[in-house]
C-alpha cells in the first residue's frame, strides 16, 4: 500500500482556503450536550467565518451554547485538504458588519429566508494537507450465477489486492445557485 504524507497548513493557507469556499459544514450543541452538523455557506471575512440561518434549532442552539466549529475541505493540484476552526459563534445585527463580511451575497440551495446572520470567531484553526496516493481496497467477492438455474454457483474474488488501486473519489455535493 503506498502510504501518504501529512502536511499541517499554516494559518495563511488555512485562511487562503477559507477565502475560497463557500460551502462546509457547521458543528454545534445540541441541548443534551451532543454534536450536531448542518451544511452552511459561509464568508470568511478579516479573522472569522460568517453564514446566515432561518428561523430554527440553530439560532436556538448557538444563543444558548455559543461553542461551535466549521469544516471545509477540498482538493487542488497538491492533493486534499481540510480547514477546521473552532471557537464561538455569535449574532450580528450590525448591517455595516454584515455588509462588509459579503454574507448577506451568498447564495444558497435552500429556499428559506435566511435573516438570522452569525459570525464564529476562532479560538484556533488548524489545517492538514495530504497528498493525492492511490488506495489499496481489499478484494471484493463475486457470486457466479449458473446461467441455467439461476443459483450461485461460486464465490471468487475479483482480483489480487495488491493489483488494485482506486484514487478516493470526492463526495458529490451541489454548490448554491
Amino acid at each position: 500500500m503506498t502510504t501518504s504524507t501529512l502536511h499541517r497548513l499554516s494559518t495563511a493557507e488555512c485562511w487562503t482556503h477559507l477565502e475560497t469556499e463557500s460551502v462546509g459544514r457547521l458543528a454545534i450543541v445540541r441541548d443534551d450536550g451532543g454534536p450536531d452538523l448542518f451544511p452552511v455557506n459561509i464568508a470568511a471575512h478579516e479573522g472569522a467565518v460568517y453564514f446566515r440561518t432561518a428561523s430554527d434549532s440553530k439560532v436556538v442552539r448557538l444563543t444558548a451554547h455559543p461553542a461551535a466549529a466549521f469544516e471545509v475541505d477540498g482538493h487542488d493540484d497538491h492533493g486534499w485538504w481540510s480547514v477546521v476552526v473552532r471557537g464561538h459563534a455569535e449574532r450580528i445585527a450590525d448591517p455595516t458588519e454584515i455588509e462588509r463580511s459579503g454574507v448577506s451575497r451568498l447564495l444558497t440551495a435552500s429556499p428559506r429566508y435566511k435573516p438570522h446572520v452569525f459570525r464564529l470567531t476562532p479560538d484556533a484553526i488548524t489545517g492538514r494537507r495530504f497528498e493525492d496516493r492511490d488506495v489499496v481496497r481489499a478484494p471484493t467477492h463475486t457470486s457466479v450465477v449458473d446461467a441455467q438455474s439461476g443459483d450461485p454457483a461460486d464465490t471468487t474474488p475479483d482480483s489480487p489486492p495488491h493489483e488494485r488501486y482506486e484514487a478516493p473519489q470526492r463526495i458529490p455535493s451541489h454548490r448554491p445557485y
